[in-house]
């Protein structure tokens, strides 16, 4: 099996690993969500939040490790996640906006933009910007400081 990984490009393969973590964060976000409402009698919306952040705990860890090797934390690293995952807020809100409020568009056509538009964005930005650096230097993608 180690062969066969070693066949996948460097690119492809941190492409991978960051869908396998989105995906297995999102269904984390459903089961936590659900388990709130269902066991716990808590308001959808609070268990929406709570989740959310849960989520974006476990994205964080998964992301940094599994995704893009590193082995520790910084300050930094974790700002610059937290203000990406505020910044994907506020993108899917402007992105459903747009779609239903002002081109009075169905709803789906929106979260299905917003399902391209977030993982594209977040992708780069953590390849580029919240992994990339490491204490005002950049690192390859992989390499650990």
């Amino acid at each position: 099996m180690s062969g066969l990984v070693a066949l996948i490009p460097t690119s492809v393969g941190l492409a991978l690993r960051f869908g396998l973590t989105g995906v297995t964060t999102t269904l984390l976000y459903f089961v936590i969500t659900n388990a709130f409402v269902l066991f716990f009698a808590v308001q959808p919306i609070v268990s929406s939040i709570g989740s959310y952040v849960i989520s974006v705990v476990i994205s964080y860890f998964m992301q940094s490790r599994f995704t893009f090797g590193l082995c520790d934390d910084s300050f930094d690293q974790v700002a610059r996640f937290v203000l990406m995952s505020l910044a994907g807020l506020v993108v899917s809100w402007c992105v459903m906006a747009l779609t239903v409020s002002l081109l009075q568009w169905p709803y789906l056509i929106g979260a299905v933009g917003v399902c391209v538009t977030i993982p594209v964005l977040n992708f780069f930005l953590m390849r580029g910007w919240v992994f990339g650096v490491c204490g005002g230097s950049t690192v390859a993608m992989g390499e650990s400081k």
